[in-house]
């Protein structure tokens, strides 16, 4: 009514602004992060248990007699990846990357599939996260728990000496981990620790044998050019009332780099795989740095005396990789850094291959992580698709339609 006060009603308090907890929560609400699942998809992730059917075993690759490990964070609770490593005779290693299946049990047009897609992706906050799945199935069918048999899609690798993929093949799998083991537990194990060496003594080998293979496909991710930024993360350390008691640096160990190099090397893999057999899917695309952008950074690094050693138009991913280098260790290291990064492409998810101007790789696709990821279950799905004959000419029709427009959206939510 004109000449009346705006009126309101108060139809939550979220708290005190000092409390711990409510700055998270502002966030939440500022960003629009929808942090309750509905009592439909609560309900689906319950009614399928904790425990595989032993009819949903017919038909997989067995992997159950492999030496099989998660490696995690001591704070971790779900667990979607797993690794084994072994030597061929012909010299050869043989990696195994065993991913949970989720899109075994979340199907499509179902209310966990309907909620995940609007989501696109896991929140993670100091103190909390905001899952994209219930926790329910996060932590039940869908964790790679030791000891107990599990449901996974699997991309076996062989690797040569010189960190090429020589042969691969994709498979529906089940496997029985037999260690949860920490990154902390796995470096001390490599940098010689006597008491958990013996503790472990049966994995030892096997975790020497990651090293190894480790070493070999970081330096051919180096020899062809791929940027690796190597600083230290922040680590939001808070005490039991959930205010912060520090923040320090967060060190990144042995485990943690060859988890992240098996993850890398099976995410290209999986990306070629899908890119020559044509399956529609959507994958991790970063293009090129915009060449003004290039022009900007070249003139600002100058006045520090760096340079990328090419012109702005024949930048390649080593240029980068080669600075990277050369700034290690200096106090400028990091502002250069950043603005590198700003410099670079957002990576984002296309149904194009355009492959890595980071990586250096001329395929990419995020097939590691479909617990927190919706776009590694619909590579997750279109792997199975393929595999099983099931891309028939209507099905390829319809992925052709709809991933685009997926792929906008999963890329807007992720940067949101």
């Amino acid at each position: 009514v004109h000449g009346r006060g705006a009126l309101g009603r108060v139809v939550e308090i979220i708290g005190d602004l000092e409390a711990p907890g409510v700055d998270t929560e502002i966030i939440i609400r500022k960003h629009g992060i929808p942090d309750r699942h509905s009592e439909e998809s609560i309900a689906e992730a319950t009614r399928l248990g904790i425990e595989i059917d032993p009819k949903d075993i017919e038909g997989r690759t067995d992997f159950r007699k492999d030496v099989v490990v998660t490696i995690d964070g001591e704070t971790a609770r779900d667990f979607d990846d797993a690794i084994s490593v072994d030597r061929l005779e012909n010299g050869n290693y043989l990696l195994k990357v065993h991913i949970a299946d989720v899109s075994h049990y979340v199907h499509e047009g179902s209310a966990l599939d309907t909620e995940a897609a609007e989501r696109a992706t896991s929140v993670y906050f100091p103190e909390r996260a905001v899952h994209m799945f219930p926790e329910e199935l996060a932590t039940g069918l869908c964790s790679l728990r030791p000891h107990v048999d599990r449901l996974v899609q699997s991309c076996v690798m062989e690797i040569d000496s010189r960190g090429r993929v020589v042969d691969a093949t994709m498979h529906d799998g089940v496997i029985f981990s037999h260690a949860r083991m920490t990154y902390t537990e796995v470096h001390e194990i490599l940098a010689g620790d006597e008491a958990q060496r013996e503790k472990y003594r049966e994995l030892v080998p096997h975790f020497e044998r990651m090293r190894e293979l480790f070493g070999i496909l970081n330096q051919r991710r180096h020899r062809r050019g791929s940027i690796d930024f190597d600083l230290k993360e922040p680590e939001i350390v808070l005490d039991d009332e959930g205010m912060v008691e520090a923040i320090i640096a967060l060190e990144r160990n042995v485990a943690h780099r060859l988890i992240e190099e098996f993850m890398l090397v099976a995410n290209e893999t999986v990306a070629a795989f899908l890119e020559a057999n044509d399956v529609p899917t959507l994958y991790r695309i970063h293009e090129s740095p915009d060449l003004m952008k290039v022009e900007q950074f070249e003139e600002f690094i100058a006045t520090l005396g760096y340079s990328l050693a090419a012109p702005p138009g024949a930048v390649k991913p080593r240029h980068f990789q080669k600075l990277v280098e050369k700034l290690h260790g200096k106090p400028e290291e990091r502002p250069i850094a950043t603005l590198m990064l700003r410099t670079m492409q957002k990576a984002r998810y296309d149904t194009t291959c355009l492959g890595h101007f980071g990586l250096a790789a001329d395929a990419y696709a995020h097939f590691t992580s479909p617990i927190r990821r919706y776009p590694d279950l619909i590579v997750h799905r279109t792997l199975r698709e393929f595999r099983h004959g099931k891309l028939s000419d209507a099905l390829y029709e319809e992925r052709v339609e709809e991933l685009p427009e997926l792929g906008r959206h999963t890329s807007e939510m992720e940067r949101r």
